[in-house]
């Protein structure tokens, strides 16, 4: 009996904190709301979906203003030139102005970037279905845009070297 009743309230506690922090965001409203953005490269090309295929992902959402962003970026930066191969970042920003989020690109970052009008808007809708409340952040994803871990953050501070990729959560 005791084991029932022990059994039903750990079943209780589980449920409770799963609705609490809602389920998990389904891989294709992920990709649907990829695929409605237009994704750059360095150097200016369009690039696809089907281009990062069979590659993890990383969103990552910055601002310049943000100082622990400043000091992510060039940790990011580094791991992503050792795991660019099959890691690719996809920043969205979440800066206040177009001509801040350009210069904060262009000096600091090699990845992929979503368009700030695109990033005011879908940027949004992602950063909310993968359960974002603040920045610095990144959300890794496996090569099906199942989330693996919505806050890779902590894990890449402290692993800086890249030996843990994919940095399951």
């Amino acid at each position: 009996m005791k084991f029932l009743i022990s059994l039903s309230v750990l079943l209780v506690a589980a449920l409770s904190v799963q609705a609490e922090d809602g389920p998990a965001p389904m891989s294709s409203t992920i990709k649907r709301l990829l695929s409605r953005a237009t994704l750059y490269n360095k150097q200016g090309r369009r690039v696809t979906l089907d281009d990062l295929k069979g590659k993890y992902i990383g969103i990552y959402f910055s601002g310049h203003w943000c100082s622990p962003c400043r000091k992510m970026t060039p940790v990011l930066s580094k791991v992503w030139q050792r795991e660019n191969r099959r890691f690719e970042v996809i920043w969205v920003t979440q800066d206040h102005s177009e001509g801040d989020a350009d210069d904060y690109y262009n000096k600091s970052m090699p990845w992929l970037r979503m368009p700030y009008r695109e990033a005011r808007s879908i940027g949004r809708e992602l950063f909310s279905a993968v359960r974002q409340r603040y920045i610095p952040t990144l959300t890794m994803l496996d090569p099906n845009f199942n989330v693996i871990n919505y806050n890779a953050r902590s894990q890449i501070e402290r692993d800086s070297s890249g030996r843990g990729f994919p940095w399951r959560g």
